[in-house]
């Protein structure tokens, strides 16, 4: 099984550590953005994080670049599916539910229509798209985001319908059960500094871009020259990529 399975503490507090910081920044300006700026804030952190390209992303209804409809008609349609999975964990094998797995592909259903014109997918968003939005809206709950270095460390190939998504959400589950298996802790524990956090968000920072990465979805890069922090005997230290 791939991911964080084989993961001992320190190990997955290193990957944590080394997630990129511009997408910890964009994350925590999220958390903070009134309801009713929301869908505004989840165009401008979704576009940053590249995650319609090559297609067109919508855009709010006072931007007016496009015809319905806007990121607010999506957002509202998603909020009953959002709150059919409210409580849902991503670590518990229990939060799969017949419900959730019909939140989830309403869901996929109206994400799709994230962008609207462009070379891919006939103009409609893809898994990169979808997950990270839901990500966003569900406030980390419904994760990871399914981008490339996330499918990478996972060897998934493609996730094409709302039933692969839902089928590697299941593999997500099975890679944090063996970890917290092995390890006797909970994703939480084994990270008290961001237990606040839901699930789905740690497990994307622990396989998603790291620091010295850029901001679209291109697959793995190499990390640039600078200080890595890492974890020795419980202390914070650095060192320097060659």
């Amino acid at each position: 099984m791939p991911g964080i399975f084989d993961d001992n503490i320190e190990q997955f507090q290193n990957r944590v550590i080394s997630f990129d910081q511009a997408y910890v920044n964009h994350w925590n300006q999220w958390l903070v953005t009134p309801q009713p700026e929301r869908p505004n804030q989840l165009g401008v952190i979704l576009r940053k994080w590249q995650a319609c390209r090559p297609n067109r992303m919508r855009r709010t209804q006072e931007e007016n670049i496009h015809s319905p409809p806007y990121l607010e008609d999506l957002v509202t349609q998603a909020t009953p599916h959002l709150q059919t999975a409210m409580t849902f964990d991503i670590r518990l094998i229990a939060s799969f539910t017949r419900e959730v797995f019909s939140a989830l592909r309403a869901l996929w259903d109206i994400f799709e229509q994230l962008s609207y014109h462009g070379r891919a997918r006939g103009g409609i968003a893809g898994v990169v798209g979808i997950s990270k939005a839901v990500l966003l809206l569900s406030d980390g709950k419904i994760g990871p985001a399914f981008d490339s270095e996330v499918r990478g460390h996972l060897n998934i190939k493609t996730i094409d319908s709302a039933n692969q998504w839902i089928q590697a959400l299941k593999i997500v589950n099975r890679d944090i059960e063996a970890f917290e298996r092995s390890n006797n802790t909970t994703l939480q524990n084994a990270l008290p500094q961001y237990a606040h956090l839901n699930s789905g968000r740690i497990y994307d920072m622990a396989l998603g871009p790291r620091r010295g990465t850029d901001l679209q979805d291109k697959g793995p890069l190499m990390t640039q020259s600078g200080p890595v922090p890492f974890i020795l005997d419980g202390t914070i230290c650095s060192t320097t990529a060659k």
